[in-house]
């Protein structure tokens, strides 16, 4: 028999069968709905007898509840699922996943996982388990209230975290702004070393902008990591996310600024690090496949 793991964000689904006939890969997410997917793979292997899901999104009780960047084409995926196939899927939001995963790679059973990517997502470990909440939207980080911005965040909200710090939020402070071109975090923050060059290139004003922009994005990110670990009092907190694997630096300065925000015994023995392993939501949904049915 086989078992499918499946990680599917606003952009990729990504996808990985185990059993005899092993295999993986990705498709964009906007192209193929979830239920869609599970149709196509139980045709081309319907010995699949175990489901695992890793999901951007809220999600509670094998439904989702909210997913504002995927298309939902099927809601109570769970049991549709066992109408259809007989078989048990398991479903968990992408950081709950992820945070599985950092608390296997680094051997810690008290760990919060605070991702910045296109939003600004965390996942709890306590005691080795997943951290749920009533109706599982603990850790929603991302819409922690923080200031008030020009723009609103997917929530409907105008003063989430998610809105200074994640990628998603960046590309809205370079729109508000007419700061233009790709974000670049490392250059950005460098503004005052190479101000001379600016001024002589006429984009002095340009780089200002932007770098306000940086500064706004690590105040934010070291804000919610300081409230995480305040709240949570981890052993480790792991730094994830694209927008932090393409500045890794930014770990650092984490840690940095940790110290006159998050209150001062949680920090003591506390380890910052930043993710090691890529893809860790599918990596976490292969890990709920082995407890399924436990």
């Amino acid at each position: 028999m086989s078992r499918l793991a499946i990680d599917i964000g606003g952009t990729w689904l990504r996808y990985e069968l185990v059993g005899p006939q092993e295999f993986c890969g990705k498709i964009p997410s906007r192209k193929r709905g979830l239920k869609a997917f599970i149709e196509e793979a139980m045709r081309t292997c319907p010995d699949i007898d175990t489901i695992a899901v890793s999901y951007a999104g809220q999600v509670h009780g094998g439904s989702i509840l909210s997913a504002p960047n995927i298309e939902v084409d099927e809601p109570d995926i769970a049991d549709w699922v066992e109408a259809a196939y007989g078989i048990p899927l398991m479903l968990e939001n992408d950081l709950n996943c992820a945070a599985l995963a950092e608390s296997v790679y680094w051997e810690s059973g008290h760990l919060v996982a605070l991702y910045s990517g296109t939003g600004l997502g965390s996942g709890i470990i306590e005691k080795g388990e997943i951290f749920h909440g009533f109706r599982s939207l603990a850790a929603e980080v991302g819409h922690v209230p923080y200031r008030k911005a020009p723009f609103r965040c997917g929530c409907g909200k105008d003063n989430c975290l998610e809105l200074y710090a994640s990628g998603s939020g960046l590309q809205k402070w370079m729109r508000q702004t007419g700061c233009e071109g790709e974000p670049d975090l490392g250059a950005w923050v460098d503004y005052g070393e190479t101000r001379n060059e600016n001024r002589e290139s006429g984009n002095e004003n340009q780089q200002k902008v932007c770098h306000d922009i940086a500064i706004k994005y690590l105040e934010a990110l070291s804000h919610a990591a300081a409230t995480l670990v305040t709240l949570c009092n981890p052993e480790v907190l792991v730094l994830g996310g694209g927008v932090v694997a393409h500045n890794p630096w930014v770990a650092d300065e984490v840690r940095t600024r940790m110290g006159g925000l998050a209150l001062a015994a949680s920090l003591e023995g506390l380890r910052i690090e930043r993710s090691a392993i890529q893809d860790a939501s599918l990596e976490g949904a292969k890990i709920l496949l082995d407890r399924i049915g436990i």
